[in-house]
């Protein structure tokens, strides 16, 4: 097997082929002959049988035996030799001496041999192996048989010889006949086994065992590694691979049938239409994944589709703690800008002598600034006053009155401050905009952490929320500013869920709507 450690799957087939074909006709040879010279045995057998018992009752070999006539039976034996492939024939008188020899100086002579008197004495007709004239042969040997009257009468013998020469020749002719044949069926093999190699190379894109193994290892490795779910399908929508983030994800939106998630991920529509799709939206129970879409193709055919997607959530509430945190930062810095020059405009007042207005504006500025006090003695939360602080600032830009009642009440939290963002942070920001195109602009904030709960109402004095949009208010693309909105409530109450909260609104006697948010005290510890 070290031979074939660095081979190619070429080099590979193509000697696996010729071992098992060399194997094979070896077998083969060895069988075939042990039979093959069984079967030219037995039919060389019976040849001489055959050859023996036409002289044996040939009228014309019975006259010439008995009238010693020489030439005429070597005639004889010349023709039937022609049509017996040619065998080694003798023949005696009743007297025991040769009429036929195939050595010349022979024909008549006495006969020094005892295997015709069988023949001669009983008539007996005898096949055997024996040494004949010219070495080991296949010998019969017969009567020859003159009628006389209603009888016949024995007037001499013959004998018909094969030489086991001629028999092994007959044979290794067969054999060389069958070794070109042989010879073509490696030739074969070796040329079915090229083409099976170059079959294998095309289906591996012309990759060896090893690299093939080196990029499956590489891949699992990948695989496991990517946050991202990956799956892929063939043709017949069979899923061929699953990695564990996509088995995560499918678990958690219980989808364990594989036509399910194929359809909503959206793997039907790329085998069918062979589109490429990138980060589309699916909606599954309220969930949405990003998904992402390739056909595989084997030349210009579809034969597969792979698919990478991810829960939009995570993403989602990445994006808009991003995006809070963005304008809690433009708030501030257009607060600062805003005091900054206040503060020119209050040292022009002094250079100008105009005392009392600059106090008048110093006076004004800290009435307004004292209104925040009570986010940091009574909210002690850091999150919460930075969202705060950022809203008010955002909402004095577009001139909205955004308090907090001094009621308040809140000792420091151990929720997240991107989780938090995103629940206080959209209703504030739905309040604001509720209240911007209306003539009172006010939005009123008050949180309490007296018993087991947090409460926080935001309540502003917009239009209000319509009572038909109440109970699906919260459902994401529930909402009515307008097409590609109705997600921040959504998140708002997804946010709250995941703690145990949970968020309502109603609208109050006076007007506008109070959304309130429930979320436990004591979630966790504060680390």
């Amino acid at each position: 097997m070290r031979l074939f450690k660095h081979a190619t799957v070429r080099t590979r087939i193509i000697s696996i082929f010729l071992i098992l074909t060399f194997l094979l006709l070896f077998l083969w040879m060895v069988i075939f002959t042990k039979i093959e010279i069984q079967n030219v045995e037995q039919e060389y057998a019976q040849l001489s049988r055959q050859t023996a018992n036409s002289l044996a009752f040939m009228p014309a070999m019975a006259e010439a035996v008995t009238n010693d006539e020489q030439m005429e039976a070597q005639e004889i034996i010349n023709q039937l030799q022609l049509q017996a492939d040619n065998p080694i024939i003798t023949a005696i008188s009743q007297d025991g001496y040769y009429v036929y020899h195939p050595e010349e100086e022979k024909i008549g002579e006495n006969v020094d041999d005892s295997q015709f008197t069988p023949a001669i004495t009983f008539g007996s007709f005898i096949t055997e192996e024996d040494e004949g004239v010219f070495g080991p042969s296949m010998v019969t040997t017969a009567p020859i048989y003159e009628a006389v009257g209603e009888a016949d009468q024995v007037v001499g013998a013959v004998t018909v010889e094969y030489l086991y020469e001629d028999i092994n020749a007959s044979v290794f002719d067969k054999l060389l006949r069958l070794g070109f044949v042989a010879i073509f069926g490696v030739a074969g093999s070796i040329g079915g086994a090229i083409i099976i190699g170059k079959n294998i190379r095309r289906d591996t894109l012309g990759m060896e065992p090893a690299e093939i193994a080196e990029l499956y290892r590489e891949r699992e490795g990948m695989l496991d590694s990517v946050k991202e779910g990956v799956v892929a399908v063939n043709q017949e929508k069979q899923v061929t691979l699953l990695n564990p983030a996509a088995q995560t994800i499918l678990d958690a939106l219980n989808l364990t049938k594989e036509s399910a998630f194929i359809d909503v991920l959206g793997l039907s529509e790329t085998l069918e239409q062979g589109d490429i799709v990138d980060d589309d939206e699916r909606m599954h129970n309220g969930q949405v994944l990003i998904a992402s879409r390739r056909p595989l193709f084997d030349g210009e055919k579809i034969v597969g589709a792979i698919c990478s997607f991810r829960d939009k959530t995570d993403m989602k509430q990445l994006r808009e703690t991003i995006i809070q945190v963005q304008g809690y930062s433009d708030g501030l810095r257009a607060q600062a800008h805003e005091f900054k020059n206040k503060l020119y405009v209050i040292m022009g007042l002094l250079q100008l002598g105009n005392d009392e207005e600059a106090l008048e504006l110093i006076e004004k500025e800290t009435t307004v600034s004292t209104t925040a006090m009570p986010l940091f003695h009574s909210i002690k939360d850091p999150g919460i006053q930075a969202i705060l602080l950022g809203k008010m600032a955002k909402a004095a830009e577009k001139k909205i009155h955004l308090w907090v009642d001094e009621n308040s009440t809140l000792e420091r939290t151990s929720y997240p401050a991107s989780d938090v963002a995103v629940m206080l942070g959209n209703l504030l920001d739905n309040a604001i905009e509720a209240v911007a195109p209306t003539t009172k602009k006010e939005v009123a904030v008050f949180i309490t952490d007296v018993g087991n709960d947090i409460v926080i109402d935001v309540q502003d004095s917009g239009p209000g929320i319509d009572q038909a949009m109440q109970a699906d208010i919260f459902q994401k693309g529930t909402s009515y500013k307008g097409t590609v909105r109705g997600f921040g409530l959504s998140n708002v109450l997804e946010t709250a869920r995941k703690y145990g909260g949970d968020v309502d609104v109603s609208n109050p006697v006076e007007g506008g709507a109070v959304f309130s948010l429930y979320l436990p005290k004591h979630w966790g510890e504060w680390k």
